[in-house]
């Protein structure tokens, strides 16, 4: 008996061991199949990531390919401007130097006072040669010594900036006019040079093709006679937008100076300048930008001489992409005051009927007040 049973349990544990193995057969089967999917995609996903790589390797020619060709491009226009801007200074706006044949002042108060010692005049000498630049005091080698002449050499302007015998003849042909002012004006000489250096500027923009920050008419110094306010204006402007060109050009920071106009058209339009006709981005100086207060109108010189006269919109600047348009007009809304009076059991509101808004907001504390009413009523 003992040996049936046994044999059962024999039979029984082979029939549960085959059923096992089926069962671990069929299992392995399935990963087969899966694995053998999984092998079919990662074939497929290689053959995309091989057919990615070669499109990005010919995008990435393509792209080398274009940006050699647009370095050439530019490099060709930055040629072509060179070319136009060396001709124009050369034959319609020709910028120099001219060597003013004058005396140091130091040197002849030196000869006036002989009990002046060296060590004064020397002070005098480098005082004269000093500028405040950004908060600072920095050397200035061209302070007075020299002028710039632009479109020949009878047309010039102080290297230092200084325009004040403009204004000063302006004032001195309206307290004492006569024909011998007019023969003895150096303010021909100085709006003429601003003149031509306005225009040159403005066809500098237009070749760099650069938009410059001010707006300023090739007419500005050519019309009547500007007062001190306006003419130091029309100076600032002009600085600006020279500077700007600079700036867009990457001229040696160091050789720039805001008060020094033509001077840094030379830098500008210099030969030996290896930016000249340049594309691309470029960075301010915020310091030379800041050192413009020197010629800025907006000080105490403004409610002197500007006489109260109105600013147009036309000479406002907001740049040269922005665009004037005219003030709105606004009109009274018609409204009804809301009278509310609040009390321990109601709350009363007057609509406001000028306006669709004002009947909403009317309905809605009515429907408050309503509300407020049943309650208090209920309580």
């Amino acid at each position: 008996m003992s040996c049936k049973m046994r044999i059962e349990h024999l039979k029984q544990s082979i029939c549960n061991g085959n059923e096992e193995i089926a069962k671990n057969s069929e299992l392995l089967s399935k990963s087969k199949r899966y694995n053998q999917d999984l092998y079919i995609r990662s074939q497929r996903h290689q053959e995309k990531k091989e057919k990615i790589q070669r499109r990005n390797h010919k995008l990435s020619a393509v792209v080398e390919k274009r940006n050699k060709d647009l370095k050439s491009r530019h490099a060709e226009l930055a040629s072509l401007r060179r070319s136009h801007i060396l001709e124009l200074t050369s034959v319609i706006f020709p910028l120099g130097e001219v060597r003013n044949v004058t005396r140091d002042p130091a040197d002849v108060s030196f000869e006036n006072d002989n009990a002046m010692t060296s060590s004064t005049v020397s002070k005098l000498a480098e005082a004269r040669r000093t500028t405040y630049l950004s908060g600072r005091w920095v050397c200035d080698d061209h302070n007075g010594d020299t002028s710039i002449s632009i479109a020949g050499p009878w047309i010039t302007l102080p290297n230092n900036g200084d325009y004040s015998a403009y204004y000063n003849w302006v004032e001195e042909k309206k307290t004492t006019p006569g024909p011998e002012m007019e023969y003895n004006n150096p303010a021909y000489t100085i709006s003429a040079a601003l003149c031509y250096a306005t225009q040159l500027v403005n066809t500098l923009s237009h070749i760099l093709n650069v938009n410059l920050p001010r707006k300023l008419y090739n007419s500005e110094f050519c019309g009547e006679n500007l007062n001190r306010w306006k003419f130091n204006r029309a100076v600032n402007k002009l600085n600006s937008n020279i500077l700007y060109l600079c700036f867009s050009q990457h001229v040696d920071l160091d050789l720039l100076h805001p008060l020094h106009t033509l001077r840094n058209l030379m830098y500008l339009v210099s030969p030996d300048s290896e930016n000249l006709g340049r594309s691309g981005p470029f960075e301010i100086s915020a310091d030379l930008e800041d050192s413009m207060e020197f010629v800025d109108p907006s000080g105490a010189g403004e409610s002197d001489e500007s006489g109260g006269e109105h600013i147009s919109d036309e000479e406002t600047d907001l740049g040269t992409d922005w665009e004037n348009l005219p003030s709105p007009k606004f009109c009274d809304i018609p409204s009804q005051p809301l009278e509310m009076q609040e009390s321990e059991s109601t709350m009363m509101s007057q609509p406001i009927a000028s306006s669709s808004a004002g009947g909403m907001i009317s309905s809605a504390a009515a429907s408050v007040t309503s509300w407020f009413k049943a309650y208090t009523g209920h309580r």
